[in-house]
């Protein structure tokens, strides 16, 4: 009682202090993916029968101006002008600041308690990934001795003798969600903000919240850590320092960050990089005009695990636009080559560079993942988009087909494809109807090592401490997939709304869990044996076998299938108040992957936001 007494105490007291104040320092400050912001862009553009390239984030308020200034105010609805000046206000009001001579000095306090309950314990909370391996992989019977030549080449041939399966028994966790749940934030934070001018800025955000562990563990709980146990001590979470100009009609910005990207705007997270990625940083270079985007990003994923990449988008008519996203992540230390902008990484044909050849005749290549995106946006008329994203890692052409191997290589891509329609009302509102449909193969995201994998994984430095916590680089269902999401809502922005959302999602076997089929030969080298290639060519599979399972488009074991029904809403109280609920019902057939195994449940959570400005 005496905690409710003092929060409360804190909340209103805080209150007292109340002034309208905006959050923007520097026209170099960085908006995060999730901001209303670009909700209410994209509004705006709708209802001009136009698209805009404003949906990456994050992106700074210089380009959000310049996105905004083309907006043709006299062709708005009431709803759409209103809007308007709601953005307006953001973006042209200057925060509370402390000025020293060109430079600058601001903070906020951000307070979001937040209550949770579910009546289903053996039910995952709806902002945890139900599929990260419940069930240990395929086992597999091996030899005791494995002798390998590779009949293509037979320059290769080695011999790994004492052959012993291991298997990682416990589950992984993972920081996604599937569900649209954006709960599970610090209870409190303290943003800080220092530069010069509209030129720098840098932001950090120390935070008091609890781990994820410690959230996950309970089927109620507030986001209060009462325990040093309990303690978040990965923060702040989000940090960056940030430079550019805007020339007019083109700008550029570079940055460094600690925070989440996004590339396109979708339902249920990019399949191409979606912001719930978790990275230790990145550096991005962003060249930006109203019809063409260019971005270089180099990420550091884990300690020796990069991800280079390159963006276009470009807009030729405003009724469509299109990009491309091209990339290599590499398992070894950085390299210089690939900042060059221009060069396609492809190219560098960089897959055996860094093998040595008992790793080439397991792998036939390894350290290296290519990637590839492809995103399409159409308006065919006014409030309506239609669009699609594809996302590939490993494809097989018919000129690879042609060994034995090549056919045991597995075709590793996905596509994703929706529409959403706004339409304005009298009132000031929006009415909203979107649905969008999603579909991975068993090994998108996946390659022959966990190590070279489009995933990330971290260790929870106060409990569970054996488990990682793991997140893919784009869709949060991750490979194995394939389901749909339709929601329906109305929306007054930034006072209040409503919406009703059912997502059905069927799940095969293959996620993080995979990553924990090994083997060790006798001197205590671990092998990955998990990729159908690799295990052909340890002789552990056929030819048939191998290709049978590689050439497999079906969904693996045992499918889960998720059906779940969300009602969801905000009240604005005033400029710096606002409280969130959110509503589940989850009915799962072959819940975990367990044939038979169903499970329903209900899931509530309230949450508070206080901005002291």
């Amino acid at each position: 009682m005496k905690i409710k007494r003092f929060l409360t105490i804190l909340i209103l007291s805080v209150a007292v202090h109340c002034g309208v104040f905006s959050q923007i320092y520097s026209q170099q400050q960085l908006i995060k993916a999730g901001h209303w912001i670009y909700d209410a862009l994209f509004k705006l553009y709708a209802e001009n029968a136009r698209l805009t390239i404003a949906d990456s984030a994050p992106l700074s308020v210089s380009e959000l101006r310049l996105y905004f200034s083309k907006i043709d105010y006299e062709s708005l609805s009431d709803s759409g002008r209103a809007v308007y000046r709601e953005v307006q206000d953001f973006l042209y009001t200057d925060a509370f600041k402390f000025n020293f001579s060109g430079a600058f000095m601001g903070f906020n306090l951000k307070l979001e308690p937040e209550l949770l309950h579910k009546s289903n314990s053996d039910l995952d909370w709806s902002f945890q990934t139900d599929y990260t391996g419940h069930i240990p992989h395929t086992e597999y019977k091996y030899s005791d001795e494995i002798n390998y030549k590779d009949s293509e080449d037979d320059r290769i041939a080695i011999k790994i003798e004492n052959v012993e399966k291991k298997i990682v028994p416990s589950e992984y966790g993972a920081t996604s969600s599937f569900n649209a749940n954006s709960l599970s934030r610090p209870f409190a934070s303290v943003p800080i903000y220092l530069g010069w001018g509209d030129i720098f800025m840098i932001e950090t955000s120390p935070c008091f919240a609890k781990s994820w562990w410690a959230m996950t563990e309970d089927d109620n709980f507030i986001n209060i850590a009462y325990s040093g146990s309990d303690l978040d001590f990965l923060w702040p979470r989000e940090a960056y320092g940030t430079a550019g100009w805007c020339f007019g009609k083109w700008g550029f910005n570079i940055h460094t960050a600690r925070s989440g990207l996004q590339i396109g705007r979708t339902q249920t997270g990019s399949i191409i990089y979606n912001n719930s990625f978790e990275t230790q940083s990145y550096v991005q270079l962003n060249l930006y005009s109203q019809y063409m985007k260019y971005n270089l990003d180099v990420v550091q994923i884990e300690k020796q695990k990069f991800m280079y990449l390159h963006m276009l988008d470009i807009q030729p008519f405003k009724w469509v636009r299109a990009g491309l996203v091209e990339g290599t992540l590499i398992n070894e230390p950085f390299e210089l080559r690939f900042l060059n902008p221009l060069m396609i990484m492809h190219s560098f044909g960089s897959w055996e560079d860094y093998s040595d050849d008992k790793e080439e005749a397991v792998y036939g290549e390894s350290h290296v993942c290519a990637y590839m995106g492809v995103f399409v946006d159409i308006m065919p008329c006014k409030n309506l988009r239609i669009y699609g994203l594809y996302a590939q890692n490993e494809i097989q052409p018919p000129s690879e087909q042609g060994s034995a191997n090549g056919r045991a290589m597995p075709d590793s891509l996905g596509g994703q494809l929706g529409f959403e329609l706004n339409i304005p009302e009298k009132d000031g509102g929006y009415y909203t109807l979107a649905m969008e449909g999603i579909y991975t193969t068993p090994y998108l995201y996946i390659k022959q090592g966990a190590d070279w994998s489009l995933y990330s994984s971290r260790y929870n430095m106060q409990s569970n401490g054996s488990t990682p916590l793991c997140s893919w680089i784009g869709t949060p269902f991750g490979p194995d997939a394939a389901g749909f999401q339709v929601k329906f809502g109305y929306e007054r922005l930034n006072r209040w709304n409503a919406e009703i959302q059912y997502l059905f999602l069927a799940h095969g076997t293959n996620s993080f869990g995979m990553f924990g089929s090994y083997f060790e030969d006798k001197n205590g080298d671990r092998w990955w044996a998990y990729y159908p290639s690799v295990l052909r060519r340890l002789g552990i599979l056929s030819d048939d076998e191998s290709e049978d399972i590689a050439r497999s488009y079906k969904l693996t074991g045992t499918v889960q299938f998720t059906n779940s029904i969300t009602l969801k809403g905000y009240y604005t109280f005033n400029s710096h108040l606002r409280a969130d609920a959110q509503a589940v019902y989850q009915f799962i057939i072959n819940n975990r992957n367990v044939s038979g195994n169903f499970e329903q449940g209900i899931e509530l959570a309230v949450s508070l936001t206080y901005n002291l400005f």
